[in-house]
């Protein structure tokens, strides 16, 4: 049974990963001339944002802060045109999960600033009672999905994460809460969710709502259910 759903933001509920990568490479870009390519920036990718900008310019402090003001500068500039709007049918989804009683949170490697920014603009912020966003550090959604289950009161035992990221997997792992894997964004990495092995795995954002709808009186799921929902269309 599944009574509390958490969810990254990400890749998730929004295709601003590309928004994120043009934020992160004009504001590079600005402090110190460079031109950096996607996988450039993104392999620094775990830490929040003003991490991501330290590891961007290793031993250079005095650039830090500037560097965040300049990356949130362009990701609010930038959100209308790469980032209209969150994935079809992500408003209708969270209303019904609210409308049915499933509590809702957010966990997100993000920093608090670009999570608001996005929320807002996406008018999704009145869902979420709970948002834990990320740290400069990195690696610390584990302990942010646990912060939030204790701040909802809920049992990870009927609780699931929603995530894009193989690593969302690994964090899960060791709450441990069930994870359903997010492979509908244009750049998700199925292969490397798959290798993880989540709990489900699902393809197209518009089969999370018949899912909730099954699992949400579903007492004893699967450990493992691989889904690509434009194969097959059972919910197993």
């Amino acid at each position: 049974m599944i009574k509390t759903a958490i969810f990254d933001f990400d890749g998730t509920l929004a295709d601003t990963i590309p928004l994120c990568l043009e934020a992160f490479r004009r504001a590079v870009n600005d402090l110190d001339g460079r031109v950096l390519t996607d996988k450039e920036i993104e392999r620094n990718f775990g830490p929040d944002d003003l991490g991501v900008i330290r590891k961007l310019f290793p031993g250079k402090p005095e650039l830090h802060e500037h560097g965040r003001e300049l990356f949130i500068h362009y990701y609010q500039e930038l959100h209308a045109e790469m980032a209209p709007a969150p994935f079809p049918g992500t408003v209708e989804l969270l209303h019904s999960l609210r409308n049915s009683g499933i509590r809702l949170a957010m966990v997100t490697g993000k920093r608090r600033e670009s999570a608001d920014i996005s929320l807002k603009f996406f008018h999704l912020d009145g869902f979420f009672p709970v948002l834990e966003t990320g740290s400069p550090e990195g690696g610390v959604k584990t302990d942010r999905i646990n912060r939030a289950l204790e701040r909802l009161g809920a049992s990870a035992r009927e609780a699931v994460y929603i995530g894009d990221s193989p690593s969302d997997v690994d964090a899960c792992r060791a709450v441990p809460v069930r994870i359903i894997a997010a492979g509908w964004a244009p750049g998700a990495d199925v292969k490397g969710l798959e290798e993880r092995c989540p709990d489900w795995l699902l393809t197209r954002f518009e089969d999370l709502e018949p899912f909730f709808r099954k699992h949400a009186a579903d007492v004893n799921p699967v450990s493992y259910t691989h889904l690509r929902a434009h194969e097959t269309g059972a919910y197993l």
